[in-house]
């Protein structure tokens, strides 16, 4: 791995371009808009194009892109994918500024703004939509804000390397957001678990503002409790005929509730520490709790590699009782070795329980895949339902494969999503394309709450949508869900030449209930221009590839087939005179993932360790024709996104912290047999200071060095520094090894000795100052 990952600089000291976010929404009904505007600056010498990954909401859909530079303001065109990669890519030659809006995966999105001359400022501005469910009275609102380190490489599941989304752990963009809650909606109790907000009264409706001080560390959550539940309709113009939506709440409770043969799968790699495991620990046992004797369970356990966790004497269902001693099985066991349903009496839930407080985020990487698969393949008896429960962050790129093999699973997936800032994309494709549902949880919100709504409808039997009919013949339908849960709301559209009126009538079937109407009247057309809009993201999925294109382009929609461009022809001599450098900005790290922090303090200061920049573009990068140039190896560090996005395979990074209480933790590992760090990013993980890590990047870099021989030096001097001080003559021999008395390393003893006498001392001194201040 390159050395200069985690401490690169640009050429020029330049900062980054984003200077931070501003946000601006308003819900009405379940209809959910927002525009966020992202204001950027060159404050450099160079000529810059900035490039900025961000997320959206799953099921939204972007609107509009501007550009503003200056008094100017220019409005993007969703164009063909090809043609506005082609139209940024000319623009960006003849020295024209131009901002490229483009899709790069399931709810990321790719913000490319070029020519941003020295000295400027820029603002781009775009709106999005979203139709939010409600459960009961219930709805919860997602402000998605940053994108957490994912397991696997990017660039192999559908990126291209300038889309894969870096971390700058010095970075702290502000963020600044409002919501008019209006209608029905505003008599609602709002809450946010994740923010300190202000509520005040507005004409219609209520006005949420954020507190000061906000950061895009994690995802912004509001929670509206007491929401009107009555089904509705709205029908818009569009064009010469009308859409049509009907949201309804379904009631669909059964008298008796089934017994469930429940697989549990929870996700133990190394980002799912701190907060997130003690939330998936908090799920497993509110699940635990709600089991019988009339159910069967397993307990699956997954990073790297994942283990089955089988009760010992459990009896097994559709056997008689057994008395074989279990054992913890993982991947690593003999050929074979499979987990197995166990029968939820109370010795075996006990039993269960106590595994559970045991669990800790200690499986290194997020093998969601092998681990799933492994879960389905647990005999269940015949069982005619199986469920999975799925507890995870979803940090994995391998969204596509994951989703593949759980749709041929024959599976149920219901998943809670846990953390700041989880993978929305592949617990909502998880749960809908096997007919589940989801639920996302952030640190500070109610698990318990999550938990229960999910039993409620794993307990139901299943049901689903056998006929909807509308009172004119439409000329188009959306897609339908799957399956549909009580008290979960159910979203109809469809198009029409002509205006609809009168009753849509949906029928819905399941094993318990037979056949159930359910009615609602089709309203009187309104003025509601993004309701077309929405219905047609909505029908993409179903589409071929050209219809897909077609009608995103029609509707002026961002989609895997369309992008937004806006060029900006600037006169003669004001155009840039040379290619611009590329500046990629960094996501924050997200609150509390890996154990970096705690989510708790509503705001929290980012960590420190350098960002990463780019070398200049050159005319090489741009080898294809109609094509984004982004694949030269010289043009991003080629081990850097890598490190980060795949972080899950070691150790979470970590602030600085005393040296002591390093070698500490060093000590402590060495005595249970574990390895010392090799490599700087370990180091970096462990917190050791920025500037001692820039200057062993330099004796590795420039003067030769192996990484490893530099780490072990570096530990072994530090164990014999006043650092060392308070450990015993054993810790301190197992830290120094070999290393002092090995004449190999002599050069490397005499290289890093200056450093720990000098820069980790005036560092950690530096450190000790300001948290004796702090105090």
């Amino acid at each position: 791995m390159s050395t200069k990952a985690a401490i690169l600089k640009s050429a020029d000291g330049a900062a980054v371009p984003l200077r931070g976010v501003s946000a601006s929404g308003r819900l009405n009904g379940l209809l959910f808009e927002l525009t966020v505007e992202q204001s950027y600056e060159n404050t450099g010498r160079n000529n810059i194009e900035a490039v900025y990954t961000f997320p959206i909401p799953h099921h939204a859909v972007l609107l509009g892109l501007e550009l503003e530079i200056g008094e100017r303001k220019l409005s993007g065109v969703a164009v063909r994918r090809k043609d506005a990669s082609e139209r940024y890519e000319e623009a960006i030659d003849e020295g024209n500024t131009a901002a490229l809006l483009e899709q790069a995966g399931d709810g990321l999105y790719t913000l490319s703004l070029g020519n941003l001359l020295a000295g400027e400022r820029a603002v781009i501005r775009y709106r999005y939509a979203e139709l939010l469910n409600r459960h009961e009275d219930y709805i919860r609102l997602c402000v998605p804000t940053v994108i957490a380190p994912r397991y696997g490489d990017a660039t192999s599941h559908g990126l291209q390397a300038h889309q894969v989304p870096g971390v700058d752990l010095l970075a702290s963009y502000p963020f600044s957001l409002s919501i008019d809650v209006l209608g029905d909606q505003a008599t609602a109790v709002p809450s946010s678990p994740t923010h300190l907000i202000a509520v005040s009264s507005i004409d219609g409706g209520k006005r949420i503002v954020l507190g000061a001080g906000a950061v895009l560390d994690r995802d912004f959550i509001l929670q509206l409790t007491g929401t009107v539940t009555a089904s509705a309709s709205v029908t818009a113009r569009n064009g010469d005929g009308y859409v049509s939506l009907v949201s309804l709440d379904p009631q669909l409770r059964e008298q008796t509730s089934r017994a469930l043969c429940l697989k549990l799968v929870v996700d133990c790699s190394g980002s799912m520490a701190g907060d997130s495991i003690a939330q998936a620990r908090h799920a497993l046992l509110a699940v635990l709790g709600r089991l019988t004797p009339a159910d069967a369970l397993s307990l699956t356990r997954f990073g790297s590699n994942f283990e089955h966790l089988c009760a010992p004497g459990a009896d097994v269902p559709g056997q008689a009782p057994r008395s074989l001693l279990n054992r913890i099985r993982g991947k690593s066991a003999a050929p074979g070795a499979a987990g197995a349903m166990a029968i939820a009496s109370p010795p075996t839930v006990e039993w269960f329980r106590h595994a559970v407080h045991g669990l800790e985020a200690d499986l290194g990487g997020t093998d969601l895949q092998d681990a799933l698969q492994a879960a389905m393949a647990i005999p269940t008896a015949g069982a005619e339902v199986k469920d999975l429960l799925l507890i995870t962050d979803g940090e994995v790129w391998a969204v596509a494969d994951v989703v593949d093999l759980a749709a041929r699973s024959g599976h149920r997936l219901f998943v809670v999503a846990v953390g700041a800032a989880p993978a929305e994309s592949l617990a909502r494709q998880l749960s809908e394309k096997t007919g589940g549902a989801c639920e996302f949880v952030s640190p500070n919100e109610d698990i318990e709450g999550a938990i229960l709504r999910m039993f409620q409808r794993l307990r139901e039997t299943p049901k689903r949508i056998t006929k909807v009919e509308w009172p004119t013949t439409p000329d188009w339908e959306a897609p339908v869900p799957a399956m549909v849960f009580s008290g979960d709301t159910l979203h109809l559209l469809a198009g029409f030449r002509t205006k609809p009126a009168g009753e849509v009538r949906v029928t819905i079937s399941g094993a318990a209930c037979g056949e159930m109407q359910l009615p609602c009247a089709v309203s009187d057309p309104v003025n509601l221009e993004i309701l077309p809009r929405v219905a047609a993201s909505r029908r993409l999925a179903s589409l071929d590839d050209e219809e897909a294109g077609a009608l995103a382009e029609q509707y002026q929609l961002v989609s895997a087939h369309t992008s937004f461009v806006v060029v900006q022809t600037r006169a003669e001599g004001e155009k840039a005179e040379t290619l611009p450098e590329l500046k990629a900005v960094g996501q924050m790290l997200a609150a509390g993932w890996g154990a970096t922090g705690g989510f708790a303090d509503v705001l929290c200061a980012p960590l420190s360790m350098p960002a990463p920049t780019f070398s200049a573009r050159s005319p090489a990068t741009r080898q294809v024709a109609g094509e984004r140039g982004s694949t030269n190896a010289d043009l991003f560090e080629p081990d850097f996104d890598s490190y980060i996005a795949g972080a899950n395979n070691g150790p979470a990074l970590a602030p600085a912290l005393p040296p002591q209480e390093i070698l500490a933790r060093l000590a402590l590992d060495a005595s249970h047999g574990k390895s010392l760090p090799t490599t700087l990013a370990e180091l970096a993980a462990l917190g050791f200071p920025q500037d001692l890590l820039e200057q062993l990047a330099a004796l590795v870099d420039n003067e030769g060095h192996e990484e490893s021989s530099v780490v072990r030096v570096l530990i072994a001097l530090l164990a014999r520094s006043a650092a060392g001080a308070g450990l015993s003559i054993e810790d301190r021999t197992a830290l120094e090894g070999s290393v002092m008395t090995d004449r190999k390393l002599r050069s490397v003893r005499a290289a890093v000795q200056p450093l720990v006498a000098n820069v980790t001392v005036t560092a950690w001194e530096a450190l000790e100052r300001s948290e004796e201040q702090g105090s």
